[in-house]
């Protein structure tokens, strides 16, 4: 039998083929996941040697297993799409820009606020899509407006579109057969509410000062030529550094508290939506709020790279004007945070009720060990998204054009989505289970001698090199969800290997999946469409690279602090 680095070296040949392609060549993500399967499925055929219909029976079985994700990201992409056509966001927008003429404080707003708000309903790129512009038409330099829309998302993705992250990418690969075998077995929603719960400690935590750094960089990067020093941007973040304490801190509590006290769909939704409207109240009272406004310098003073390219004539402040009360545009955000609040709620103890309401395939092609099923009731995407998505057209008197366009657009946005997701997963599926003895005659699978080549060489110190691997996934897929698909299981079965807690070394991969947003390739590239200013990618890299090391450091801290210390003895 070959050795365990030999199985290592052959089992990560799938994924460093798909990453290379997609970082050198550009190639998309579903071509390059799709060499990466292809690779997959001859290895597990040829050198692994499972059967045939096992293998054709996996592969469908993960295609399967991506049509929750897919109906998470179309329903938060309907409703979004929805609100864009009848004319909420332009009130949302109109209603920022009357709030305080202090880019620092509008800047926490829309940060701490808004994102976490969007990320919370929406996530998939969404909240840094709504929030650059937004912030170029309340007058930030566009490279600014790119990178802190990408900067203040960072401690979100982990809990993305209703918990897609957790529900759709770690549930995925760890099953609940799985999670029964182990020597002190735990259910699926008890290691869920495991995850979801140390995720939150680990966000949590770095909520409370990631308003204050955010500030901080912005006065570095884009104050008077005074306060572009250490000192002189630590003296421009002094006076508002109060303000964005209390708010960090809220939210950071926030999240942290409803991912472990309710679950995983909630706490990015609850969190903004406090925050935000503490927030307004502290603006509007001008409690905590400096006596002096901070801005901009003048914009002929701005540099080519500020501008991102542009003219200062193509960037005037835009326009947007309120089409509707400002109440009626948060409605829809408002009725999907109080359903998902209500029947997550844990004293109600609503969730076996909904999950018994499913569509199920008891065996993959004639095999037991591969059911399938779709908990209609129990899915963000279709209760509450589509429903709410279809009552905002009612609500907001669109007519049948408008509607058209909004399924129009939002089937166009998720088809790639789709396929690269069907993709990985069935991917990541082939390579978990080709090491199930019954069916193939090498083990440990693909994704076990993964786990023990990692768990090998980062030995104890595991849990700081985990947010690492998250980041990586992140970087190059785009997606948190994503990235926990294709090692949320690897991460898990290195935490067993080395003999420490598999929930929180899960939840150090989930988290550092959200710190790998910041760097992603495609969501850099996205948000440069967005603005217009794109060929500048390398320009927001290098902005971001700081605060992504700054936030990994600090989780595998956080992560080795909790695993050695704090609960050594958690699953």
């Amino acid at each position: 039998m070959a050795s365990t680095a030999v199985l290592a070296l052959f089992a990560a040949l799938p994924i460093a083929v798909a990453f290379t392609l997609l970082v050198w060549l550009r190639w998309s993500a579903a071509r390059s996941m799709g060499i990466g399967w292809a690779i997959a499925t001859v290895l597990g055929l040829v050198y692994w040697q499972m059967e045939p219909s096992w293998w054709a029976a996996v592969a469908v079985y993960g295609g399967l297993e991506a049509v929750s994700i897919i109906l998470i990201v179309f329903g938060a992409i309907l409703l979004m799409n929805y609100l864009e056509v009848s004319g909420a966001i332009s009130t949302i927008r109109w209603h920022f820009s009357g709030i305080s003429t202090d880019r620092r404080i509008q800047l926490l707003l829309i940060g701490l606020g808004f994102e976490t708000i969007i990320e919370g309903v929406a996530g998939f790129g969404t909240p840094g899509a709504l929030a650059a512009p937004l912030l170029i038409g309340l007058g930030f330099p566009p490279l600014g407006a790119a990178v802190f829309a990408l900067f203040f998302n960072a401690p979100n993705p982990q809990f993305g579109a209703a918990g897609t992250p957790i529900l759709g990418g770690v549930n995925s690969v760890i099953g609940a057969d799985e999670l029964a075998a182990a020597s002190e077995p735990v259910t699926q929603a008890e290691f869920q509410g495991l995850v979801s719960a140390y995720s939150g400690v680990m966000t949590g935590l770095t909520f409370v000062f990631w308003g204050v750094l955010g500030i901080f960089l912005l006065s570095y990067w884009f104050g008077h030529e005074d306060e572009r020093t250490l000192r002189g941007a630590a003296r421009a973040t002094a006076p508002v550094a109060p303000f964005a304490l209390v708010l960090g801190t809220v939210a950071g509590v926030t999240q942290w508290a409803i991912a472990w006290f309710v679950g995983t769909e909630l706490p990015s939704i609850v969190a903004g939506f406090v925050v935000f409207g503490l927030g307004l109240v502290m603006a509007s009272r001008g409690v905590l709020v400096p006596e002096s406004t901070w801005t901009f310098p003048d914009r002929e003073s701005w540099s080519d790279t500020w501008l991102g390219g542009l003219s200062l004539e193509s960037i005037e402040d835009d326009n947007p004007q309120q089409e509707m009360p400002v109440w009626l545009a948060w409605t829809p955000y408002l009725l999907v945070g109080a359903i998902l609040l209500v029947t997550r709620w844990p004293t109600l103890d609503l969730v076996p009720l909904l999950k018994d309401f499913a569509v199920t395939l008891p065996g993959i092609l004639g095999y037991s060990d591969l059911a399938w099923e779709l908990q209609y009731l129990y899915l963000p995407g279709t209760m509450p998204f589509i429903p709410i998505a279809i009552l905002t057209g009612l609500l907001f008197r669109m007519n049948s054009q408008e509607t058209k366009e909004a399924w129009r657009e939002s089937v166009r946005q998720v088809a790639p989505a789709a396929l690269t997701l069907v993709i990985v997963v069935s991917l990541t599926q082939i390579m978990i289970k080709s090491g199930e003895a019954e069916f193939v005659t090498l083990t440990p699978g693909m994704m076990g001698a993964l786990s023990q080549g990692v768990a090998g060489a980062a030995g104890g110190a595991l849990p700081a090199v985990a947010p690492w691997i998250g980041a990586l996934g992140t970087f190059v897929t785009g997606s948190n969800t994503v990235s926990d698909i294709l090692f949320a299981k690897l991460q898990y079965s290195a935490a067993g290997d080395v003999g420490i807690s598999r929930s929180i070394v899960v939840a150090i991969q989930n988290v550092g999946g959200g710190v790998g947003n910041m760097i992603s390739v495609q969501n850099i590239a996205a948000i440069c469409g967005v603005v217009g200013i794109s060929g500048r990618e390398g320009d927001i890299l290098r902005k971001v690279l700081f605060p992504t090391i700054i936030f990994a450091l600090f989780t595998g801290t956080v992560g080795m602090l909790l695993v050695y210390v704090v609960a050594p003895g958690t699953f």
